[in-house]
């Protein structure tokens, strides 16, 4: 064996503490799949509540997302909110729409859209509204994710934190978490973290959460896109029966918590643009996923152990 030379001490030094940095690195980036015992104590102590046999309903629901909840290059900037809450009205819910922003030509049009926002940038936009309690969370976010390249294999990673967020602070809410619309940019990037969100499903649903997945991905052609990512009117209405197919799975679990209290007559009028029927698009959702095995993300997990092992490899040549 060769003496060591000042140089090859350095290089071992070096390479030994890049290894045991990055496994420290797979320790810490494991993603907790359940949320923290306190949450879900949290979410069995509904004192606001009551069954819907109890009370007459209301929705107060919360649209979180980027551009396309925002309803840009829709008519009227109303995007997919004004026909799912006059869906909803038409089949006799009451309905509140809760977002610190306000835009489209619809009455009730608050929402949580952020042009170009990612799934991590939403987490201080969403506590703005969730002090509001909305029961109901309609997320379609990580669109932007895929547009910018942005750690596209973890984005599942970054929507479970966002869930965690959304039920410690929201307790009783119940989220229905869409997959991505198709993309003409960016087809494989959204089909990805589609699957990631179905695996993501899956797993919290398994765990007792009030999680339904709203599959976008196979309804909405690509004829119906305005530009290579928003919808059309025709595409934005597509996007409604999707939602109301899914609340419509949330109610029939049981999954959906209801106010003590209602709206008055007067004031659910005075928001409403109408009641009449919206005629939706026809729309059989698929079965809700079940498959726990798929991970939710690609993260440094996958790739680590290999660094690791070729790091070591090389210092037994130094």
């Amino acid at each position: 064996m060769r003496p060591p030379t000042p140089i090859n001490s350095m290089v071992r030094a070096w390479l030994l503490c890049v290894a045991l940095l990055s496994t420290s690195v797979l320790t810490l980036s494991r993603p907790d799949l359940k949320p923290s015992p306190a949450i879900a104590a949290d979410r069995n102590d509904i004192t606001t509540l009551r069954s819907r046999a109890e009370n007459p309903s209301l929705l107060r629901i919360m649209p979180l997302g980027a551009s396309i909840t925002n309803g840009y290059r829709s008519t009227g900037h109303n995007g997919y909110r004004n026909y799912i809450r006059q869906q909803l009205r038409y089949k006799g819910w009451d309905v509140e729409m809760v977002g610190s922003l306000r835009n489209g030509t619809m009455i009730d049009n608050f929402n949580e859209g952020h042009f170009g926002f990612r799934v991590d940038q939403l987490s201080k936009e969403a506590v703005k509204s969730t002090p509001q309690q909305p029961n109901v969370i309609l997320i379609n976010a990580g669109t932007d994710d895929a547009l910018q390249n942005h750690k596209v294999g973890t984005t599942g990673v970054r929507m479970n934190s966002l869930l965690d967020l959304l039920f410690e602070k929201v307790p009783h809410t119940t989220i229905i978490l869409s997959t991505l619309l198709p993309n003409k940019d960016k087809p494989e990037l959204v089909g990805w973290i589609s699957d990631q969100y179905r695996a993501l499903a899956a797993k919290r649903r398994k765990s007792g959460d009030r999680v339904v997945l709203a599959d976008m991905s196979s309804f909405i052609p690509l004829d119906e896109l305005a530009d290579a990512t928003h919808p059309t009117d025709a595409g934005y209405k597509r996007m409604a029966s999707v939602w109301w197919a899914a609340i419509e799975d949330a109610f029939q679990e049981d999954m959906i918590q209801h106010y003590n209290y209602t709206i008055t007559a007067k004031l659910e009028k005075s928001l409403d643009n109408s009641t009449s029927n919206p005629n939706l698009p026809s729309y059989t959702a698929p079965a809700q996923p079940t498959n726990t095995n798929n991970a939710f993300s690609h993260s440094p997990q996958a790739v680590l152990p290999t660094v690791i092992v070729q790091l070591l490899g090389v210092l037994a040549f130094l």
